[in-house]
């Protein structure tokens, strides 16, 4: 009888060993895809809050330098790779990869746990205030006065100055000048030490309204101490040889062109030709003259423009160098009359008796027709600009005067509604953190009702199901008490066909599930997964992190199968040790027994 019922058993041991392996595939679903602390165990394991700085980012940012490179909408290009460990740096302070990891073990501690039906409500909230304060003082002293502002402020110098040289040719003259010649002039005009003091202020100014402790702001770029370093590169630049000449063709060509023929004729044979009258007007309004005049102009420029004038005057006084000029054309004409004389005795004879005054007749004629002065006032710069930009002009001077403002309502002005409101939405969730609860989800995962009773109803019996998970552990329990009962003849001998079949099964599943994943689960797995190679730069980077994580989970998933077969095995071999000695002492007391009875 007892070897039919064992007989009996050898069905029921394989149905345990199924139901043993599919209890088990169960538990460890609940254990892993189920449990927030597995994700939370992966991303601990691929090191992902540091691999985003280490590898991610890096790559990242090659890529925007890249694209940056490729856009033909501008030619200014910032030399990402020069800054890219200070960018880096300073990612890491604003955003460390504790508090990253932080911020997603809280989401999925809080999130995963609805989906699974264990809580109907959550709410998870980032606190983003701490970190604006952390990127403030990062940018202020990490970026602005480091290597990183260095090299973007190089780039832009660069830029501009290759644009302004490249549209030298707009200039009404040529000017001899050399890129480099511009980019010295722009840094002197704009400062790297002024330009980062401004982009503090700036921020400084815009942070207590992003954060909510303030409803407005207001950015002032103090442009007035500027005009003057303005002025300065102006006339470094454009003192040359080629400014000089163009300004007298401007100022004095045309004058005598409009009220002088090709010739002069005066008395006596003695004529003086455009050509000579051009000439020595130049050789009397020297080039330092010149540049001392355009200085004077260019200071008056600037200090209207500061708004210390309220008018532009500047007034050039040509009359000295008229008295120059009479003396210079006076002495030409004395020396092409002396020249239709055999000598000098008979060219002053000749010029006693007839009374020969030149220098009035010059003054009359030529230099009568060239103004005393020159005067150029802000009426005639207004004039030069055109009246539809004198508004323009005025707005200009009071930037300079009083600094150029933009303020909240400058930036309201900009944005549309949507834009305002999402604005409005970040001041909010830096003052108060970003929130995100049920109901968010929710709004997220659908707007119909129906979707939502179906995703409620998903939530209710996956809630249901890990709760009462434990009972599914009492179909393989029972049918083990069965084969312990079919096999056994005492409870000794029960007990030990429980383990014994326990230890077995556990140790077959435990081989089988190592040797099914290495020579099965795991050559399959490599053949789904994507190929790095397929890709580049941040999708590359991001497949392979992908795959690492993927053959971590797999992993850990048989691991969690093996380690609780490995807890059987240990369990039920001593539990069988226990029976073992329990038999072997009851029978070394049954031999004591039998021998006092026989003595």
């Amino acid at each position: 009888m007892i070897w039919f019922r064992r007989i009996l058993t050898i069905p029921v041991i394989i149905s345990f060993s199924l139901l043993l392996i599919f209890v088990l595939l169960i538990t460890q679903v609940n254990d892993t895809l189920l449990n927030p602390g597995f994700y939370n165990d992966q991303m601990r394991q691929a090191d992902m809050y540091n691999f985003v700085y280490d590898e991610l980012l890096p790559v990242a940012l090659d890529e925007v330098e890249e694209e940056m490179e490729k856009d033909d909408s501008t030619d200014f290009a910032i030399d990402i790779s020069a800054i890219e460990d200070e960018l880096v740096s300073a990612a890491r302070k604003i955003l460390p990869p504790e508090w990253l990891q932080d911020q997603v073990e809280s989401a999925t501690n809080s999130v995963i746990p609805y989906f699974l039906g264990d809580t109907d409500e959550f709410t998870y909230t980032i606190a983003l205030r701490d970190r604006i304060d952390t990127a403030v003082e990062v940018i202020n002293e990490d970026i602005l006065q480091g290597d990183a502002f260095t090299s973007i402020y190089d780039d832009g110098m660069s830029y501009l100055a290759d644009e302004l040289f490249d549209n030298l040719d707009e200039l009404p003259y040529t000017l001899d000048l050399n890129k480099e010649d511009i980019e010295s002039s722009l840094r002197t005009v704009v400062a790297e030490d002024w330009i980062a003091s401004q982009v503090e202020a700036a921020i400084d100014s815009v942070k207590p309204y992003m954060t909510g402790d303030s409803d407005e702001f207001t950015i002032t770029v103090h442009l007035k101490d500027r005009v003057d370093a303005a002025a300065d590169a102006v006339l470094d630049l454009f003192s040359r040889e080629e400014t000089y000449n163009y300004l007298l063709d401007e100022m004095i060509t045309p004058t005598i062109k409009a009220h002088l023929g090709s010739i002069v004729n005066l008395p006596f044979g003695v004529s003086l030709s455009r050509e000579e009258i051009d000439s020595t007007i130049r050789e009397v309004l020297p080039e330092n003259w010149v540049r001392a005049r355009l200085s004077e102009l260019v200071n008056g420029f600037a200090a209207y423009a500061k708004g210390e004038a309220e008018s532009i005057e500047v007034t050039v006084d040509l009359a000295d160098r008229k008295a120059d000029a009479l003396d210079a054309l006076t002495k030409l004409a004395d020396e092409k009359l002396q020249a239709q004389f055999a000598s000098w005795e008979e060219y002053q004879e000749f010029k006693e008796a007839h009374n020969i005054d030149f220098a009035d007749l010059i003054n009359r004629e030529i230099l009568g027709k060239i103004p005393d002065q020159w005067v150029y006032t802000d009426a005639d710069l207004r004039q030069s600009i055109g009246e539809d930009n004198e508004d323009f002009l005025d707005e200009a001077r009071d930037w300079v005067s009083e600094g150029w403002t933009f303020t909240e309502v400058d930036l309201l002005d900009e944005l549309d509604n949507d834009e305002e409101e999402t604005l409005e939405d970040v001041r909010g969730w830096i003052e108060s953190g970003y929130t995100l609860t049920e109901t968010d989800l929710r709004e997220r995962i659908s707007d119909r009702e129906k979707d939502l009773d179906y995703f409620d109803t998903a939530r209710h019996w996956v809630g249901i199901g890990r709760t009462w998970l434990w009972t599914l552990w009492l179909i393989p329990f029972i049918s083990l008490l069965f084969i312990g009962f079919s096999g056994g003849r005492n409870w000794r001998s029960r007990l030990a066909w429980v383990v014994v079949v326990l230890l077995l099964t556990s140790l077959a599943i435990y081989i089988a599930t190592g040797q099914a994943y290495s020579n099965v689960g795991e050559p399959q797995l490599e053949e789904v997964m994507p190929d790095p190679s397929e890709y580049e730069g941040v999708e590359a980077l991001m497949v392979e992190k992908g795959n690492e994580m993927i053959k971590n989970a797999s992993s850990g998933f048989v691991s969690g199968i093996r380690s609780k077969t490995l807890y059987m095995m240990i369990a039920s071999g001593v539990i069988l040790l226990g029976v073992i000695g329990w038999s072997v002492a009851s029978r070394r007391r049954e031999t004591e027994e039998s021998i006092e009875n026989t003595t």
